[in-house]
């Protein structure tokens, strides 16, 4: 871990950060139509790959990303060529941990910025991670974070889970990656008095066992239906070491004026609730979700039309989305599939993949599991 930062007044630091462009708001789609992401994620990447014998410089290229980006930190790149970099790069050098190697050679300070200072002052771990939440888009316009208290069974305490908002998107170097520095951050910030207690991954182990219990050194499991790490109450009430609430106030000043506060619109949230729905086995209808969000029918529709779509709309793009992570894991049956998808039989998988992809659930299945095992550029060509 990088060296601490000491106590200093946000007045003693002259705030020379740069503008960051190609961030929206409130989880909205960018104007580009691409979610970006913080260069500073690949900090350290050239010096990792270089001592496992790769070609750092020729796969920047390849994926489009200029080799000085990460030391900038106003830099952003678009956060589908940078994950698809972090699984080519595991591929090439038959490294599955990569994404955690990565993230033991980088600080949270570094990763953090332009919210770093925001971050290490703030009162207790909890304010930290709500800061974070609160103005996400500063770093990535593609992601979620979100802490639940009391989040199903776990015990008492928060649940800060990750989702990222191309469903399509499978990256479990980049997921890995986060998951370690918010775990290193947390040790940083409280000097080692908080931690996570269970660290959830939706896909399978992609490394050892022993590879995620050495670096996350508590419970991990698979296969869950979020990303995320759960913290107890006195791990998410624990003092900030360097908290400085003087320095807190000025610093959170200037960061909403620089940047958006999260605001989730209501696509979104529909979104979210029907996830918990068919995740959950519960019956995913309208009626639910209006229920769930408080809501009249009519005012749903009335909201989700003027945002261009409707209930319909959302639930098939959850479904989709769910099945193409499902069918990547070889440990669900396709009629278990279908079964959490909230389909009766499994002939409506199988229409609704054809109509999806193209193709059928079990090609589909095929196709996903080859490319994952196949060197990089093969495995793209195929999965495409």
């Amino acid at each position: 871990m990088a060296s601490q930062a000491g106590n200093k007044s946000v007045d003693a630091i002259p705030d020379r950060r740069p503008p960051i462009s190609g961030v929206s708001a409130g989880g909205e789609q960018p104007a580009n139509g691409e979610h970006s992401t913080t260069a500073r994620l690949l900090l350290a990447y050239q010096d990792v790959v270089s001592e496992l014998g790769g070609n750092p410089e020729a796969w920047l290229d390849e994926a489009g990303i200029a080799q000085g980006a990460a030391d900038d930190p106003a830099a952003q790149v678009p956060l589908r060529s940078l994950g698809q970099l972090l699984e080519d790069t595991a591929a090439r050098l038959n490294c599955p941990d990569f994404g955690m190697r990565l993230a033991e050679r980088q600080s949270m300070q570094a990763t953090m910025q332009p919210l770093d200072r925001l971050f290490c002052t703030a009162p207790t771990v909890r304010d930290a991670f709500e800061c974070c939440i609160r103005h996400i888009v500063a770093f990535n316009s593609g992601l979620i974070m979100e802490l639940e208290d009391d989040f199903y069974d776990e015990g008492e305490g928060g649940f800060l889970h990750f989702q990222l908002l191309d469903g399509l998107s499978l990256f479990p170097q980049l997921l890995e990656q986060l998951l370690l520095l918010t775990h290193h951050s947390v040790l940083f910030l409280s000097a080692g008095f908080a931690r996570s207690r269970t660290v959830w991954l939706s896909h399978l182990n992609i490394a050892p066992p022993v590879a995620y219990a050495k670096r996350f050194n508590t419970v991990v499991k698979f296969g869950q239906e979020y990303d995320g790490l759960f913290f107890g109450n006195a791990d998410l009430a624990s003092r900030v070491a360097d908290c400085d609430s003087q320095s807190f106030a000025k610093e959170a000043q200037i960061v909403a004026e620089r940047f958006p506060a999260y605001r989730k619109d209501i696509d979104i949230k529909v979104r979210q609730a029907v996830f918990r729905l068919l995740t959950s086995s519960e019956i995913c209808t309208r009626e639910n979700i209006a229920r769930q969000l408080g809501l009249q029918e009519r005012t749903l529709n009335r909201r989700l039309s003027k945002r261009g779509t409707s209930f319909e709309a959302i639930r098939d793009e959850v479904r989709r989305n769910l099945a193409f992570r499902y069918l990547a894991r070889d440990d669900l049956s396709l009629t278990e599939i279908a079964g959490r998808l909230g389909y009766s039989e499994l002939a409506v998988l199988s229409r609704s993949c054809r109509r999806w992809f193209g193709t059928a659930p079990r090609r589909l299945r095929q196709d996903l599991l080859t490319a994952r095992s196949l060197p990089a550029r093969e495995g793209r060509q195929l999965a495409s």
